[in-house]
């Protein structure tokens, strides 16, 4: 029998595989699967560490077309800044769902971040206005960079505007994108940074809400990213109950996405949220029907982003020789 390896990826070997347009195309094309039912994925498990002011969450996920299992290992701790480390680590193990063989064992956090950015661009193809030009980013940590990276792609963004509790991130995400002719403002409130903007991208860990429906622009979109676990939340609950809301997964959300608190306390219920991203874009559900309407992506991320990106770059690793091959059976 041929001896069968896995693959080992480290952040350094992935890091220049794989573009963000490319995973776009990946996320976006595993969304329309989701929506044709042609995917499993059971919802996130979570080992809450209250005592370490952290959880991890494993998140499995199969699709049909793309032939291939995921598991991702993944923490958010949001107090590792202070140790030097990300507040979200996490490993992905793609399998082969024929006999189940371990075909790549990868770091899972740069594809965390390229694929929940690549989520935002989606979700903004389909919900946002087209002539879309002025970006609000509340928050300004890694997962910003790729959300506003994403978003370049399909608008022809001017200004984007920022606002954080934290300097030295807002320092760190204009050194990242200076290189582009947008104007940038650093905000000082919340409210001067979503005031105007077409597009508002909130990326905290808030556990009440910091945005307000009367600063919202008119016919403006919202990615709501930040709130990923049960008890976290961005937005003033009317603002979801005036606009078009839009989940990745409706299980996910419910239970850890932004619409998680009102929908618990009987603020919000299932009729006030229209649809879930994937049976948009395979044509079940309508995106955003007009310019004066205001929309909302509530991303909770789905293991089956992690699945279409990692098995990208699995696939375009092999094609560029890239990685280290071990023999992690013993086979």
């Amino acid at each position: 029998m041929k001896k069968l390896n896995t693959l080992l990826l480290d952040r350094k070997s992935i890091a220049g595989t794989i573009s963000m347009e490319e995973a776009v195309l990946a996320v976006e094309d595993v969304f329309k699967q989701q929506g044709l039912g042609k995917t499993q994925m059971p919802p996130k498990i979570y080992l809450h560490l209250d005592k370490y002011t952290g959880d991890f969450r494993a998140m499995p996920a199969y699709a049909e077309k793309l032939n291939k299992c995921v598991l991702k290992w993944v923490n958010v701790h949001p107090n590792n800044r202070k140790l030097g480390l990300p507040s979200v680590m996490a490993v992905i193990i793609l399998s082969d769902p024929k006999n189940g063989f371990p075909l790549c064992i990868m770091d899972g956090t740069f594809v965390t971040n390229l694929r929940t950015g690549a989520a935002g661009a989606v979700a903004a193809k389909y919900l946002a206005r087209k002539d879309s030009k002025i970006v609000g980013m509340v928050g300004c940590g890694e997962q910003a960079k790729t959300q506003v990276s994403g978003l370049f792609l399909n608008f022809n963004i001017k200004e984007i505007k920022l606002w954080s509790k934290d300097n030295s991130c807002t320092r760190s995400f204009m050194a990242g994108i200076m290189a582009g002719k947008e104007k940038i403002t650093v905000c000082k409130s919340i409210k001067d940074c979503v005031k105007e903007s077409d597009i508002v991208v909130t990326t905290t860990p808030s556990r009440r809400p910091i945005v307000k429906y009367r600063w919202l622009k008119r016919g403006c979109h919202i990615n709501a990213i930040g709130a990923d676990s049960k008890g976290k939340e961005e937005l003033e609950p009317l603002i979801l109950k005036k606009a078009k809301v839009v989940v990745d997964s409706f299980t996910q959300a419910s239970h850890s996405g932004e619409i998680n608190v009102p929908f618990s306390s009987g603020l919000i219920t299932r009729n006030d949220v229209c649809a879930e991203l994937g049976s948009i874009i395979c044509g079940k559900k309508k995106g955003r029907t007009g310019d004066s309407e205001i929309t909302v992506f509530d991303s909770t991320g789905l293991a089956i982003q992690d699945l279409a990106v990692a098995n990208l770059i699995y696939t375009l690793a092999l094609a560029k020789n890239i990685g280290k091959h071990i023999n992690l059976l013993g086979l």
